[in-house]
């Protein structure tokens, strides 16, 4: 009992000591000039601005740069993760800064292995934020570019919280991966081997507002084609008739309405484009005026999108309606 009664009060002792020193040592406190508390950003990235307006950013970003300019938009630091706290949805990165206002632009993408993007125009000692800029990498275009996340944000840490101020980045894809489907008006075969599948564009430079910067055409291939069965991808019970359709995929940088993108389909047999089209018009055609979104808002939320072109008997585009993300659509008159 005695030895009880002696742990109990030396228990709350010490916690008194413990409390005492959390007080001369608190922010806010006389003694702040003595013990400097520690103060700047918690900032959580999100990534919602998607068809559905849910947070994907833990499930579909794999590593993240972040870059910090201060009041004037001079560049002071540089901050990357790759590690899997990016996959927890309570992560934010925390960042020791003085007060003051600061920019931030964010990258998810371009710290991977596999990135597809890299800085164009890399941020320097006191470089400006406005020179930053994105490109594509060299022989991406072709193959299935991984994906690619731009984020900007302005924020401003009070000299009077001494804590981390709470910021959430905003996040916007900026890869887009296109299925084009083939398939005859008489269910017979099409193989999608047997034609060319390409996308033009002048989007492989991206600059600090992730825009497109004009002078860099490219032309993107299908980095995949083939066959696939209706009834191979039936996932119902009911038996579907067996219809071959051929298939071609493409991955873009950013559609954006200041480019023209043209989608070209080539027939190897008939040595002809049955196929040439104004990519970002047609995708346009499945935008429902419910949703309320600007043309730009909605090509930015789509980042997967599966276009279906019926043809006729001579394999030549039965230019009346197409599918767009399972959306059947007429076609009405677009100017080429």
């Amino acid at each position: 009992m005695q030895l009880k009664q002696f742990m109990s009060k030396q228990t709350v002792a010490l916690a008194v000591a413990l409390t005492t020193a959390a007080t001369l040592t608190s922010c806010g406190s006389v003694f702040d000039d003595l013990y400097p508390c520690a103060e700047g950003v918690s900032m959580r990235f999100v990534y919602d601005y998607n068809l559905d307006g849910a947070n994907a950013f833990p499930s579909q970003v794999d590593c993240l740069t972040l870059h910090i300019y201060d009041s004037e938009g001079r560049h002071l630091t540089t901050v990357t993760e790759t590690s899997t706290s990016l996959s927890d949805e309570n992560w934010r990165m925390q960042l020791d800064l003085p007060a003051g206002s600061y920019h931030a632009i964010a990258y998810g993408g371009i710290s991977c292995d596999k990135a597809s993007f890299a800085h164009a125009t890399e941020p320097g000692a006191s470089s400006h934020y406005t020179q930053i800029a994105m490109r594509l990498k060299d022989g991406q275009a072709g193959t299935r570019l991984h994906d690619h996340f731009h984020g900007a944000v302005d924020f401003t840490v009070k000299p009077v919280d001494h804590s981390y101020t709470s910021v959430t980045m905003p996040m916007t894809k900026t890869t887009n991966h296109l299925r084009f489907l083939l398939q005859q008006l008489d269910n017979q075969p099409v193989d999608g081997r047997d034609y060319e599948f390409y996308i033009t564009d002048d989007n492989t430079e991206l600059d600090h507002r992730n825009r497109p910067v004009a002078g860099h055409p490219i032309t993107y291939h299908a980095w995949t084609t083939g066959q696939v069965s209706t009834a191979d991808a039936n996932t119902e019970s009911r038996a579907v008739e067996d219809v071959k359709v051929g298939y071609g995929e493409v991955s873009t940088s950013r559609l954006h309405l200041s480019t023209s993108p043209k989608l070209t389909i080539y027939s190897k047999q008939s040595q002809q484009n049955i196929i040439e089209i104004p990519l970002n018009s047609y995708l346009l055609l499945g935008k429902s005026e419910a949703d309320g979104w600007s043309n730009q808002e909605y090509l930015d939320r789509n980042s997967r999108w599966t276009i279906t072109f019926l043809l006729d008997r001579n394999n030549q585009w039965a230019q009346t309606h197409i599918i767009i993300n399972g959306w059947t659509v007429r076609i009405p008159t677009i100017e080429h």
